[in-house]
């Protein structure tokens, strides 16, 4: 193998693809990067794989001299050209060794054989959604951060993904918050309504590769998997196999207090009144009275904070704690002016809403 390529997009591509790789594996060669140079359309492609993600991205920037492949650790290459300072690099192969060669350095990568790569089945688009970049993007950025982690309930070390007609909803839960969003779909099939629980990992992914926000990124769902394909990369995932929670069974739906809060204030009102919290005493206080909400703390063995701002508030008194990091997390993730709080007492989860198509429901605690 021969092939000329722009080192900005090869550094794009074995990155991403550094990204998925296990980094301890009985399987080394999982570890690694393929490498392949087509001289029929003159491009390379690039697949990682860790036997539940698989990601190949296709580089077009290439003056391929000799077609082939290369198997090699994907640490290494994405080291090599991050350093660089080339625009164009050479990739030189002999039979297991990769040459990166560039104006004015040489290195010599010992690889594997491509034949002991995974094989990689290319997978049928029947039935295949679309949606727009930035709307696929927004859902995601919008519910990944409210999935568990290394939960026992491993349904939810997802997201679930709903398709009603032309709506797609995004549900993100870890058991004591709740995210949940709409997006229109650009084009979806004959089939009205479709469920799956997608990988937090292979969530994360997606949102790395959504650049272009107009761009119509295409989904379909085969057997216990996910595809998405967009003009440069395909990802394939594993499903989440169990039962997703009843989610519409812990939104309130009886809120009687609604009060609408501009949304940076907010963030630093709860950023402030959380800093004297701790491990022990993690909650804040947010106290409701006519015009102006109170957020305050109290640790014994740090002291006190609290932090008033004004609000249109006009019901009676009331008091409900959070655990500050769960509010935060989810007013970092929304970009409205405004959101919406709706509670009916401090025993009862409390709904933020952002825009039309976003709710997020948070469990109170005790402070």
């Amino acid at each position: 193998m021969n092939v000329k390529c722009n080192r900005a997009a090869l550094f794009e591509a074995v990155q991403l693809a550094s990204s998925i790789v296990p980094s301890r594996t009985p399987k080394e060669v999982l570890r690694c990067a393929k490498i392949e140079a087509f001289q029929d359309g003159q491009k390379v492609m690039v697949t990682a794989t860790d036997n539940e993600i698989t990601i190949k991205y296709n580089i077009s920037q290439v003056q391929v001299a000799a077609a082939g492949a290369t198997v090699v650790p994907a640490d290494r290459i994405t080291a090599i050209l991050r350093e660089s300072g080339d625009e164009m690099v050479n990739l030189e192969v002999e039979e297991m060794t990769c040459q990166v060669v560039g104006q004015d350095s040489r290195f010599r990568i010992y690889g594997y054989d491509p034949a002991d790569f995974p094989v990689i089945e290319s997978q049928e688009k029947d039935g295949a959604i679309q949606i727009r970049a930035e709307v696929l993007k927004k859902m995601i950025h919008r519910t990944v951060f409210a999935a568990a982690r290394e939960h026992t309930r491993y349904a939810i070390n997802g997201i679930l993904w709903e398709r009603r007609g032309k709506k797609l909803r995004m549900v993100g839960t870890d058991g004591r918050r709740l995210a949940q969003i709409d997006g229109e779909l650009s084009k979806t099939t004959k089939e009205e309504e479709q469920a799956a629980i997608v990988p937090v990992k292979v969530m994360l992914v997606l949102e790395r590769i959504l650049h272009d926000p107009e761009e119509k990124i295409e989904v379909s769902f085969t057997g216990n998997q996910v595809h998405v394909s967009t003009s440069l990369v395909e990802v394939s995932g594993n499903l989440v196999q169990g039962r997703f929670p009843k989610y519409e069974d812990v939104i309130p739906a009886d809120c009687d207090k609604k009060v609408t809060i501009i949304t940076e204030p907010l963030r630093s009102a709860v950023r402030r009144a959380s800093l004297l919290t701790n491990d022990h005493s993690k909650g804040i206080l947010l106290e409701f009275s006519e015009g102006k909400l109170c957020l305050s703390s109290s640790t014994p063995e740090a002291g006190d904070a609290e932090v008033t701002m004004p609000v249109e508030y006009a019901y009676n008194q009331e008091k409900i704690g959070f655990n500050p990091q769960y509010l935060l997390e989810v007013l970092r993730v929304v970009d409205d002016a405004e959101v919406v709080f709706e509670f009916s007492d401090g025993s009862r989860p409390g709904i933020l809403r952002s825009g039309k198509d976003f709710l997020y429901v948070l469990m109170p605690v005790a402070v």
